[in-house]
C-alpha cells in the first residue's frame, strides 16, 4: 500500500494535521532561505526587504533607484531554488552568492 492509498485509512483529522505541519515546515524553510539571501544582499550593500504578503508566500524585493526585482524561494522536500515573480529561475538555494550577484546585475542593467 502506498502512502497516498494509506491516507484513506487514517482517522479523521490525522491526515490534515500532518499536511498542515508539513506545509508550515516548508514555509519556514523557504523563509530561512530568503533570509539567507537577504543577508547576502546586505553584505553587498544592496537595498532589500523581506515581506510576507497576504497570500502567504515570502518575497524578497531588491531595489535600486526606481526599479526593483521580486524574488521568491520555491521547492519542496529539500530541493529549493530562487525564482523571480515572473518565473525566471535564478539558481538553487545553495548558490546564494551567485544569485545575489546575478540579481544585482539584473537591477543595474535594467536601469541603463
Amino acid at each position: 500500500m502506498t502512502e497516498v492509498e494509506s491516507v484513506d485509512h487514517w482517522p479523521a483529522g490525522a491526515a490534515m494535521g500532518t499536511l498542515v505541519a508539513v506545509a508550515q515546515r516548508e514555509l519556514a524553510v523557504r523563509w530561512a532561505r530568503l533570509l539567507r539571501l537577504h543577508f547576502e544582499f546586505k553584505r553587498l550593500g544592496a537595498s532589500t526587504r523581506v515581506r510576507w504578503p497576504r497570500n502567504g508566500r515570502w518575497r524578497l524585493r531588491v531595489r535600486r533607484d526606481n526599479w526593483s526585482e521580486t524574488v521568491m524561494c520555491a521547492g519542496a522536500d529539500g530541493v529549493y531554488a530562487y525564482i523571480t515573480a515572473h518565473g525566471r529561475l535564478l539558481g538553487t538555494a545553495g548558490e546564494v552568492r551567485y544569485v545575489a550577484r546575478l540579481l544585482l546585475w539584473m537591477v543595474k542593467r535594467r536601469q541603463q
